[in-house]
């Protein structure tokens, strides 16, 4: 706890340029927790260096955008802290307490090749100034620039389903994960998935490794919601989760879903540091001693996994089953619709912009009725917990496979 310094007149402004530097190192959180304490600490948390260097960091990974030709310095303070509000609450026309359309702010039309194959074939990375494009060739276009920067060199065999694409702590490096499968035209189709840097400003890719899938069930829907979160990557094949450390050259492999109705444009697990979030249909009893099924969300340690280094020719041979990992946390859903041991289940997981070591998780609950949207705040901090923020009750509104923005968020399609 930082207190109001007593000081005399000559050396109170060293006393608040040191204060002003460790403010500036704080999350937003923080930030606005000190303008509470005292008047003097309110006014040292409200100036606009405080919230220049929020908001700079902000940028830094990713969460906001500067708009063309625009200078974060040369914004006012009010406008900086309305970036800072647009990072956890989306742009102001999105708000509850917007009464009118939503406004489109900037249009940049890119002239691709052709349509995306996939509801994965499209990712803008955060920061908005670079976004994938996959038509069985992955590009990456610079969109201020209107122009490609990279293209991956796939092997003649093989095309690209789909990928993932996250910032690393290098504003200018991405982390891609690339899903492939071998054409027809060989005797056995088989699945690999490839990580690797981009340098984004040079336009340079570097191979980390190439991992053998399973063959899941075939088709261009063979993979289903691969993500990226910090070392780890994760992807679903059938009804296996393929997990990766990139950095150290490992992977592992999960079974999710139930057998009985599992579609692939639904997803039981997503990542946060060091750990799975999932939901597994877990056996209990009743007082009667009859067995039934809860869905229940578990928190699992990524080391409890039995990791093994990766193979380029087999699949991971140990199959963990998601309901017999070890977990640190554990709840049953609140469900109130019947038939929910044959649910379809989307997570999201999402870093929070204003405050460190905390994620968003957002679980929507399909064939419930009515569906269902679970809001989970997940701290970091010492022992992790789980919260539940919020229970929405849908009806027949579906969510498909684009999943909930941090916001609350989500693209539906027209038809």
């Amino acid at each position: 706890m930082l207190f109001a310094p007593t000081a005399s007149p000559s050396s109170e402004p060293l006393v608040e340029d040191v204060l002003l530097h460790i403010l500036s190192f704080c999350d937003i959180v923080s930030v606005l927790a000190m303008t509470e304490s005292s008047k003097y600490f309110y006014r040292l948390a409200s100036s606009k260096s405080v919230w220049l260097a929020a908001v700079t960091e902000l940028f830094r990974r990713g969460f906001v955008h500067r708009e063309e030709d625009e200078v974060l310095h040369e914004l006012s303070k009010d406008q900086l802290v309305e970036k800072a509000k647009r990072a956890a609450l989306g742009p102001q026309t999105w708000r509850r307490n917007h009464f009118g359309p939503p406004i489109v702010s900037t249009e940049i039309t890119l002239h691709t090749h052709n349509n995306s194959r996939t509801q994965f074939g499209v990712h803008l990375l955060p920061g908005g100034n670079y976004l994938f494009h996959n038509h069985s060739v992955l590009d990456c276009w610079r969109i201020l620039e209107r122009k490609i920067v990279w293209t991956y060199d796939c092997t003649e065999n093989a095309r690209v389903l789909t990928f993932a694409a996250q910032l690393t702590d290098n504003p200018n490096q991405a982390v891609i994960m690339a899903c492939q499968r071998t054409r027809e035209n060989n005797e056995i189709r088989r699945n690999y998935v490839e990580m690797l840097t981009l340098d984004l400003k040079a336009g340079k890719s570097q191979s980390l490794i190439v991992a053998r899938a399973p063959n899941g069930p075939g088709g261009d829907d063979t993979y289903s919601h691969p993500q990226i979160c910090g070392d780890f990557a994760a992807v679903a094949v059938g009804f296996e989760v393929v997990l990766l450390n990139w950095r150290e050259g490992t992977y592992a492999m999960v079974h999710i879903g139930n057998d009985l109705h599992f579609f692939s444009s639904f997803s039981h697990l997503a990542l946060a540091p060091g750990y799975a979030i999932l939901v597994v249909a877990l056996s209990v009893r009743d007082e009667a001693g009859d067995e039934y099924e809860v869905q229940t969300l578990a928190l699992s340690p990524l080391a409890a996994l039995p990791w093994a280094p990766v193979d380029r020719v087999n699949p991971p041979k140990s199959v963990t089953s998601g309901s017999d990992l070890p977990r640190v946390h554990s709840e049953a859903l609140p469900l109130l619709g019947e038939h929910t041991s044959n649910c379809n289940i989307l997570i999201s997981a999402h870093e929070h912009p204003l405050r460190n070591d905390l994620f968003r998780v957002w679980i929507y609950v399909d064939e419930v009725i009515p569906s269902v949207l679970l809001s989970y705040n997940l701290d970091l901090r010492g022992d992790p917990t789980l919260g539940l923020r919020s229970t929405t009750n849908i009806g027949d509104f579906h969510i498909h496979g684009c999943g909930v923005s941090f916001s609350g968020h989500t693209v539906r399609s027209p038809s």
